[in-house]
């Protein structure tokens, strides 16, 4: 396993940010919903296919995960669905959706080539916005207060998605059609109706 930092952004640059994602993902393992680590997946859901996510979840949401650009979070756009936990984050100039989150934003000043794993770094401090839990009581899905994190697979830099796909990294989640009353389900290899590789 080794950890990376990689840059990700939409088409135009309006938005950049960074994440650590460790690979491969813990998942490979064997599927726990309670397990923390990266994660890389595809959904079915409604949401997630028609806003064509190919998530990648990081280990640690709080401190894997900031926003460089732009300078003010409130210039990204944001569209909310069903519960409305969860904002999904996109370019208001070129449309592009960058990530997701669910929880509330924090602005920090941090040297961010220090962040990034360049021990000297450069002294210079920028503003960017982090992640932490909601305060307004929410939950996810797993009962606790809410705190999400996924950046799309397709607007990071440096990453071959074909060789995650290859490796084997991808699992799939069936959160359109219950099965015996219940879902989400997971499996490896192939997508569940509806959704897409």
């Amino acid at each position: 396993m080794s950890t990376k930092v990689y840059t990700g952004s939409c088409h135009c640059g309006d938005i950049k940010y960074q994440v650590r994602l460790t690979l491969p993902p813990n998942d490979t393992i064997g599927f726990d919903a309670k397990r923390e680590g990266t994660r890389i997946y595809k959904c079915n859901c409604s949401t997630c296919h028609k806003l064509g996510m190919f998530h990648c979840r990081p280990n640690d949401l709080a401190n894997d995960f900031i926003v460089t650009s732009p300078a003010n979070i409130q210039e990204v756009g944001e569209y909310r669905c069903f519960a409305k936990k969860i904002g999904w984050y996109f370019c208001k100039r070129c449309g592009v959706r960058t990530f997701g989150m669910g929880g509330e934003w924090v602005p920090e000043e941090i040297d961010v080539a220090k962040w990034a794993g360049n021990e000297e770094g450069q002294g210079k401090l920028q503003k960017v916005f982090k992640s932490t839990v909601t305060s307004s009581g929410a939950t996810g899905y797993d009962g606790k207060s809410l705190h999400y994190v996924s950046v799309n697979g397709t607007t990071l830099d440096e990453i071959d998605l074909i060789d995650v796909h290859d490796q084997g990294w991808v699992y799939y989640i069936e959160n359109k059609y219950k099965k015996d009353g219940e879902y989400p389900q997971m499996r490896f290899k192939q997508p569940f109706k509806g959704g897409c590789y």
